[in-house]
């Protein structure tokens, strides 16, 4: 059941995100992280240089929450979510200065069990 709810997660993520996004997701101590990053085509010099990497953490409590209240607030926490991910994203800079030798930054987003219930 998780896993299904984890995988419905990311598929409605998904658009969001270029076209080319690599998105891992998991499971880590009842908390749903889902990392996306993607190729950045427009710096000639590093041809293979990724985005920051974007860390979305759903909080179990969220989680437990969206679960128990699936049937009558399903469709107002999707849009919620997909609302927080976008206004997120909109002011994103997936660029950074890190050298091909270092890790790529990474920018934590954490949703919540308040911030699914505002």
């Amino acid at each position: 059941m998780n896993e299904d709810l984890l995988d419905y997660l990311v598929r409605m993520m998904r658009p969001l995100f270029p076209m080319n996004a690599c998105i891992v997701s998991g499971i880590s101590g009842g908390d749903y992280i889902i990392q996306i990053d993607w190729k950045l085509e427009n710096n000639l010099q590093r041809k293979n240089e990724r985005s920051r990497k974007i860390k979305i953490k759903i909080s179990e409590n969220a989680i437990q929450d969206y679960l128990d209240h699936k049937k009558e607030r399903g469709e107002l926490y999707d849009n919620r979510l997909k609302n927080l991910i976008y206004q997120w994203y909109s002011v994103f800079n997936p660029h950074h200065d890190a050298c091909t030798t270092r890790l790529t930054p990474t920018e934590n987003w954490l949703i919540s069990r308040d911030l699914l219930n505002a």
